[in-house]
């Protein structure tokens, strides 16, 4: 489940760029769920698969753009006509967010009332991302549980490593 929008407080002057941060990262999430779902079904594939096979295959999307990772996962998995859609426009977003973002908003910067409809508009790009995520998520879950990888699993893994980190303080 995704982590509630925080409200903003659209006084302190850090809040548009917590705001940005926050999209960006929810598209870097979002980017990964859909290589884990194109990981997964590649290596249910893969007859005797070791963790060094899986590694490769995270490998082989290491330097991959968004687009090319949707169209891959799009070749491996057939996705609702919605979905494929909303993971289209999640990539619109992605790329806006990178490099048109605050080129289109240059004047906004200068006003508190401009920087109010730069946030808001960002507020509006994660209610779009928030719930496309959790799908995601539910897909790329569900591709790898017949390879023994579970939600539990998982739980049971994040807890192992947070005991670990607790021991050695890193």
């Amino acid at each position: 489940m995704s982590n509630p929008i925080p409200e903003p407080y659209y006084e302190d002057e850090k809040e548009l760029w917590a705001f940005f941060g926050l999209a960006y990262y929810k598209t870097g999430i979002l980017e990964q769920g859909v290589v884990n779902l194109a990981v997964a079904m590649q290596a249910r594939g893969v007859e005797g698969i070791t963790v060094g096979d899986v590694d490769s295959l995270y490998d082989a999307f290491d330097r991959k753009t968004f687009g090319i990772i949707i169209r891959a996962a799009r070749t491996l998995f057939d996705f609702p006509d919605g979905v494929a859609a909303d993971l289209e426009k999640a990539l619109e977003y992605r790329n806006y967010l990178a490099h048109r973002f605050f080129l289109s908003h240059d004047a906004d910067l200068l006003t508190p009332e401009g920087k109010r409809k730069m946030i808001e508009e960002l507020i509006s790009i994660l209610k779009f991302l928030n719930p496309l995520d959790e799908t995601i998520d539910e897909f790329w879950m569900g591709a790898w549980e017949p390879l023994g990888i579970t939600k539990e699993w998982i739980a049971e893994q994040f807890e192992a490593f947070d005991e670990h980190r607790k021991k050695t303080n890193t």
